[in-house]
């Protein structure tokens, strides 16, 4: 079960990534040409850039976890047994990790919903509608970095019960 999660997450995160780098590269050059040669608004193109700016990051927190490619302090970390390793690891997923997750889960979850109900969209004229689209990432960005936390966890157990 927790292979097919971890592949879940990979994948998300692949998938993220391959999709959406490739589309802020092309709206952010159509953002800045169109700002150099056009005098019309060219809101919804910036708005795009950094929604999928932030719809990447939220999808690819999981991944990152699970490569172990997140921000750690390794100057201390690589230095220690293994097992030394593992029980940090553990430490770090109830002390940080887990409650973390929960408030991005919960206090996302909450935010996403009262921003469909209300209808909410950009503040600027000529932005872009739906911002609810752009929220409910954040719980779901939480869900998968739970999901990636709990598939270390289990491996830092594994670890030391050898």
């Amino acid at each position: 079960m927790l292979d097919r999660l971890e592949a879940l997450v990979r994948n998300v995160g692949i998938v993220a990534a391959c999709t959406l780098i490739p589309a802020q590269i092309l709206v952010g050059v159509s953002y800045l040409t169109g700002r150099k040669l056009s005098q019309f608004s060219i809101t919804p193109l910036q708005e795009l850039e950094w929604h999928f700016f932030f719809i990447l990051v939220f999808l690819t927190l999981g991944a990152a976890l699970l490569a172990d490619r997140h921000v750690r302090i390794d100057i201390v970390r690589e230095r220690l047994p293994p097992r030394a390793r593992a029980i940090i690891e553990i430490t770090g997923f109830f002390v940080a990790l887990l409650p973390f997750c929960v408030a991005l889960i919960y206090l996302g979850g909450q935010d996403a919903y009262t921003s469909f109900v209300t209808g909410e969209r950009s503040s600027a004229a000529l932005g872009l509608p739906y911002r609810w689209i752009i929220r409910s990432t954040i719980p779901l960005g939480g869900a998968l970095l739970l999901v990636a936390g709990i598939v270390g966890l289990s491996h830092n157990v594994r670890s030391l019960a050898r």
